[in-house]
């Protein structure tokens, strides 16, 4: 009897499998806090974001650009300029609540991983450059 091989299979790239284990461990904080703070349309770009990981053999500049803007979502950065078409939309949180003090570090971890994934992109952007001074046995 013959098995159908998935279609779906997980990569091997670092980028997109330690992105993956963020999310899987972060996926209830991140639909809660996005959910927080821009309803449910927030809570729609984490859930996309899932689905496109789970599909993805590897890590996009769409998805890329996703978890760029979920940081920018979790740090209230667009609440900050003052030019933010969706101001009146944003809810404020009260800086000594308890949703911050959790919204705090879940942004900082998110923000580490953008920069694990930026050292992992300079490691292979320099493996293949080395590549044409590398000589053949």
């Amino acid at each position: 009897m013959l098995r159908t091989l998935p279609t779906k299979t997980l990569s091997a790239e670092p980028q997109i499998a330690i992105t993956r284990t963020f999310v899987a461990e972060h996926r209830t904080a991140l639909c809660n806090a996005a959910d927080r703070i821009a309803g449910e349309a927030g809570t729609a770009h984490v859930l996309r974001l899932m689905s496109m990981l789970r599909e993805a053999p590897r890590l996009d500049r769409t998805m890329r650009l996703r978890l760029v803007n979920l940081h920018r979502l979790l740090s209230l950065e667009p609440v900050i300029e003052a030019y933010e078409p969706n101001f009146s939309t944003w809810v404020f949180l009260d800086p000594a609540s308890e949703e911050v003090e959790n919204l705090c570090p879940l942004t900082d971890r998110l923000y580490d991983l953008l920069i694990d994934i930026s050292h992992l992109d300079a490691e292979w952007e320099k493996q293949a450059l080395d590549l044409p001074a590398q000589k053949a046995a």
